[in-house]
């Protein structure tokens, strides 16, 4: 089975229970806190390890770092490719999410700012069927550079463009897979907002970018997958209880890089991401609720 790299952001997540989010200027009381690893980098690199991906993490952390690192270590991931930053602090994620499971966050980069060209691995994507995820936490040059570098190299690119920025047609054009939310679709397109799998697929249908398949996450809707010269195939969630929605898309994406790796075609891969981001939203916390291979498979 071939590796998965991860190239993105680590952070410190500092989350909150509230029972409804705050409106401006008002303050509320905390019914819980918990303290964990987070960053899009580091959550999409824990779920596909704990699917059994052999996954390595190209990141930045702080001097501060050193019990994240200890956390992802456990977990499997290779991080001979994640740098200290001496003179920076690890990224740190504030996350509010009231009792529908709905969330607030606000990032402070730190060290995920520091992240550079130069910082990425000469070996990335050199083994045969490697998959690449990379994600918009860190700098636009490293996600282009990365995106480039893999596709020259002939790995699988898969690219979740969050949080929503411009993405150069040239790097789309490398991409394999790209993974937005509705959201982050419509921003891609300069388009409205839209909702739901219908208005989806019908953005879908009349969107021209140059990247090969788009993957859309759709929260509860499950997923949407477009294929050149297919058309878009809708795929359901099964229904849960949600907790928090933070890391959800993460785990989506890590899964969906552990299944490609193991030689999964798209619309079946996809449909596994959709299982294990339904069971990441089970619990609190970016990484506790984030499955193993036997809580999947006992997802019908």
């Amino acid at each position: 089975m071939p590796p998965i790299t991860v190239v993105g952001s680590v952070n410190r997540d500092l989350v909150l229970t509230v029972a409804d989010l705050p409106r401006p200027g008002e303050t509320v009381l905390a019914r819980g806190f918990v303290e964990g690893v987070g960053g899009k980098g580091a959550n999409q690199a824990v779920a596909a390890a704990r699917l059994g991906s052999q996954v390595r993490l190209v990141a930045r952390i702080g001097a501060d770092g050193e019990p994240i690192r200890r956390v992802l270590a456990a977990e499997g991931v290779d991080l001979d490719a994640v740098l200290t930053a001496p003179d920076a602090t690890t990224g740190i994620a504030s996350v509010v999410v009231d009792r529908a499971g709905e969330n607030t966050i606000v990032v402070n980069p730190g060290a995920n700012a520091v992240l550079s060209v130069e910082d990425l691995p000469q070996w990335l994507a050199r083994t045969p069927g490697e998959v690449v995820l990379v994600q918009h936490e860190v700098a636009a040059e490293v996600v282009a550079a990365a995106v480039l570098r893999a596709r020259e190299q002939g790995g699988t690119v898969v690219l979740n463009p969050a949080p929503a920025r411009p993405v150069d047609a040239a790097v789309l054009a490398a991409v394999d897979v790209l993974v937005p939310n509705l959201g982050e679709l419509a921003a891609l397109l300069g388009a409205e907002p839209v909702s739901g799998p219908a208005a989806a697929r019908d953005l879908l249908e009349r969107a021209d970018l140059p990247c090969g398949a788009v993957v859309v996450t759709l929260g509860a809707d499950g997923a949407l997958v477009k294929q050149p010269g297919r058309p878009g195939v809708h795929l359901p969630a099964p229904v849960v209880d949600a907790v928090d929605t933070v890391g959800a898309g993460d785990t989506f994406c890590g899964a969906l890089a552990d299944a490609l790796a193991r030689g999964a075609d798209l619309p079946a891969a996809a449909a596994r991401a959709v299982r294990a981001a339904s069971l990441a939203v089970t619990g609190l916390g970016a990484q506790s609720s984030m499955p193993y291979p036997a809580q999947l498979d006992a997802v019908p």
